[in-house]
């Protein structure tokens, strides 16, 4: 396999796919170059007809995991310090904060009616059959609402952080 037109070829496919799911600049650049020096450590597995991109990916799904569950394993699950528990409590309202702020902006990017829904069914943990009936609508419309606002959602914060990401 030439390594060197695979990498020209798709680094940068698999860069975005790390960053979108690590979110950090350094993190998804260390796991984008693990995935490729892994791959050409394995070669003599592939076959010569390997989906490469499918491939890579997969490598680099499995980084990410392995990360996690290593960090998992290592964080110290509570604090002994009341001073530490205290900063740790100020880190998690800083969460909080950051998180409420992420929901309203993408709340912001639907429609009124999407948001409604979304709201009704999301955040105040209503069923599709209380939704449909506090809106007037069919159970139906609120499924394919919901659908629809979280697919629009999904692919307008994707195309974000893909901007971000090749900035």
């Amino acid at each position: 396999m030439d390594w060197e037109q695979i990498w020209i070829d798709h680094w940068k496919e698999i860069y975005v796919y790390v960053f979108l799911r690590v979110r950090h600049q350094q993190e998804a650049e260390d796991i984008t170059q693990e995935t490729f020096i892994r791959a050409i450590r394995a070669e003599e597995r592939y076959k010569e007809d390997v989906n490469v991109p499918a491939l890579l990916k997969t490598i680099a799904r499995n980084i990410i995991i392995d990360r996690w569950r290593k960090k998992q394993r290592t964080e110290d699950p509570l604090p002994l310090e009341p001073e530490q528990l205290l900063v740790d409590i100020g880190n998690d309202l800083g969460k909080v904060l950051e998180q409420k702020e992420q929901v309203a902006y993408a709340l912001s990017l639907l429609n009124e009616e999407q948001r409604k829904i979304i709201v009704l069914r999301l955040l105040q943990d209503l069923t599709i059959k209380e939704t449909a009936a506090l809106l007037g609508r069919s159970e139906s419309y609120v499924k394919v609402t919901q659908f629809r606002a979280i697919q629009k959602i999904k692919d307008l914060v994707k195309k974000k952080f893909l901007e971000e990401a090749l900035r």
